[in-house]
């Protein structure tokens, strides 16, 4: 049986180092890879996910176990993140391809088109504004449900449905703008 976030999170607040080392593991690339969202840079979103665990480490007691521990460091990773873009003083787009990465292909010909609908699927997306980028990345492609994505994004469920639901109708709009090319 699985153990869950709040039971490892109960055992590390008693002092079990092996269970943060658990949530550490299972969070990382999740953390990573949203972070990607913000910074571009597979290196520095590395980093801002390394800073986010030692925090946590050091804070335990800052996590309020009536959400979920996801969304409490994603949250923590979304304010390190543009603390990061501020100190560089740009904004930054995430590549898509890297967060997903190529699936396993039989062909050449599922490769290519594989390749060619990501690079559509990424300049679409990056057309979005950054807004419908954040929510997109978290609903659909991290599997947050609409109240973490809210709590995120610092949005009541209904404003981030809403949001949600205009991005996905932006993403289509600028996708179909692409096969029209």
């Amino acid at each position: 049986m699985a153990t869950s976030d709040q039971e490892y999170y109960k055992a590390f607040l008693q002092g079990d180092v092996a269970a943060f080392e658990a949530l550490v593991l299972r969070h990382r690339h999740a953390v990573v890879y949203f972070t990607l969202a913000y910074t571009k840079n597979f290196e520095s979103a590395e980093d801002i996910a390394q800073e986010v665990f030692a925090w946590f480490y050091l804070h335990p007691d800052r996590y309020q176990p009536r959400c979920q521990l996801k969304t409490f460091l994603f949250t923590i990773a979304k304010r390190r993140a543009i603390d990061l873009m501020r100190r560089q003083g740009k904004a930054a787009q995430t590549d898509l391809e890297s967060v997903q990465g190529l699936a396993d292909r039989k062909t050449l010909e599922d490769l290519v088109f594989h390749r060619e609908t990501m690079e559509a699927l990424e300049a679409a997306v990056k057309r979005l504004k950054p807004e419908y980028r954040q929510a997109l990345w978290l609903t659909q492609w991290n599997g947050l449900s609409l109240a973490e994505t809210g709590e995120i994004l610092e949005k009541t469920v209904a404003a981030t449905k809403v949001l949600v639901h205009r991005a996905r109708k932006a993403l289509r709009k600028e996708m179909e703008k692409e096969d029209s090319l």
